[in-house]
C-alpha cells in the first residue's frame, strides 16, 4: 500500500477515536479529569485564559485580520449541528479564509461554535481581569499548509488560529444572529443536525464598521477542550457583540442528550481559565497616558466590570477533515 493511504488510513482512525472518547464539563469524565484522561489538558499552555488589564499586556504593531470569502451565502454550504457539547456550525464547502494580522500563514475557517452559561453573568470561557461576559464565540480557521483541520490541530504553535468574540446582554435582538437562532429548535437534541441557509458570515461579525479598526489580543494557547492539543493562535476581540435575553435563552434551552431528557439542559459548556505559565500577552494597539485610546478602554473596562466568575467549573471542537 503507497504511503499516502497509510497516512490517510492513521489520520481516519485519529479523527474516529477521538470522536470515540468520552468527556463531559461536569460529573464523570468532567473538566478536572481531563488531564488524567487526555495528557496535554495538563500542560503548561492550555486555554482560556484571563486577559490582564490592556497596560499590563505587549503592544506588538499588527494589521487587521483579513475576511475572505464570508459575505457571500451563496458560495458556500453550512451546517449546524448540535453535538451535546455546543451548538456548531461547519462550512461544508466554500472558499472562506483568513489571513494576515500577525497569522503564521493563510488559515481556512472550518466551523465556528459557541459556549454559554445558565444564566447572562457568566458563560464565556476567556475573561477580562476576571471578568466574564454570558457567551463567546469561537471561530475555527485551519493552517492550509498542513492539508485539513485534523492533521493541523496536532501541530504545536501554528496549527490552528481561533478567533474569539464576547458577547454582552443587549436591550434589542442581535439581528445577524436571528437566522441561525431561529433554527435552534430544529437541533434540540445531542446529534441532531440540519442545513443552514440565509446565514451570512461576515454580518456574525463585527466585520463591517466602516471605522472598524479592530483592537484585539494575541497569544499561544490550546484547544479548550480535549484533547486539548497546544496547536492554537488564539486572537480575541476587544469589540463585544450583543444578544438579547431572549436570544440568549433560546442556546439554554437546548439538551445534552440524545433525548430530551428532564433538565439536562446544554448550558455552562465553558472550560475555567488556565495559568499563564509565564506566556506573553499581546495586544495590536497602543495606550498612551492621556490619548484617547486609553479613555476609550478605560470605559470598555467600566462595561465589563460584572461580577467575577464564580468558583464553579465551566466548545468541544469536533476534528474533522
Amino acid at each position: 500500500m503507497a504511503p499516502i493511504q497509510w497516512i490517510l488510513i492513521i489520520l481516519s482512525v485519529f479523527a474516529l477515536s477521538l470522536d470515540a472518547a468520552e468527556w463531559h464539563y461536569s460529573g464523570e469524565h468532567g473538566i478536572y479529569e481531563w488531564p488524567n484522561e487526555f495528557e496535554q489538558c495538563g500542560e503548561v499552555r492550555q486555554s482560556p485564559i484571563d486577559f490582564p488589564k490592556v497596560e499590563d499586556m505587549t503592544y506588538s504593531k499588527m494589521t487587521p485580520i483579513e475576511f475572505h470569502g464570508f459575505d457571500d451565502p451563496t458560495k458556500y454550504r453550512l451546517k449546524l449541528e448540535n453535538n451535546g457539547h455546543t451548538v456548531k456550525v461547519s462550512i461544508e464547502s466554500g472558499d472562506v479564509y483568513i489571513e494576515g494580522g500577525g497569522l503564521p500563514g493563510r488559515f481556512k475557517t472550518a466551523q465556528f461554535h459557541f459556549h454559554w452559561g445558565h444564566s447572562g453573568d457568566e458563560g464565556s470561557e476567556h475573561t477580562f481581569d476576571g471578568h466574564n461576559f454570558p457567551m463567546e464565540l469561537h471561530v475555527v480557521n485551519y493552517n492550509e499548509k498542513y492539508g485539513n483541520i485534523s492533521n493541523a490541530a496536532t501541530q504545536d504553535g501554528d496549527g490552528l488560529a481561533v478567533l474569539g468574540f464576547w458577547y454582552q446582554v443587549s436591550d434589542h435582538d442581535n439581528y445577524a444572529l436571528a437566522p441561525l437562532i431561529n433554527e435552534l429548535s430544529h437541533v434540540p437534541v445531542k446529534g441532531s443536525k440540519m442545513d443552514l441557509t440565509n446565514v451570512n458570515l461576515g454580518l456574525l461579525l463585527p466585520i463591517h464598521m466602516d471605522e472598524y479598526n479592530p483592537h484585539f489580543y494575541r497569544y499561544s494557547g490550546s484547544l479548550t477542550t480535549p484533547p486539548c492539543f497546544q496547536s492554537v493562535v488564539w486572537t480575541v476581540f476587544d469589540n463585544k457583540m450583543p444578544i438579547s435575553s431572549a436570544q440568549l435563552h433560546m442556546f439554554q434551552t437546548l439538551h445534552e442528550d440524545k433525548e430530551i431528557e428532564g433538565d439536562h439542559y446544554l448550558i455552562d459548556n465553558y472550560r475555567p481559565t488556565q495559568p499563564l505559565n509565564g506566556r506573553i500577552i499581546y495586544r495590536n494597539f497602543e495606550v498612551t497616558s492621556t490619548g484617547p485610546v486609553e479613555q476609550q478602554h478605560q470605559q470598555a473596562q467600566q462595561e465589563v466590570a460584572k461580577p467575577k466568575r464564580k468558583a464553579k467549573i465551566n466548545v468541544r471542537l469536533h476534528l474533522e477533515d
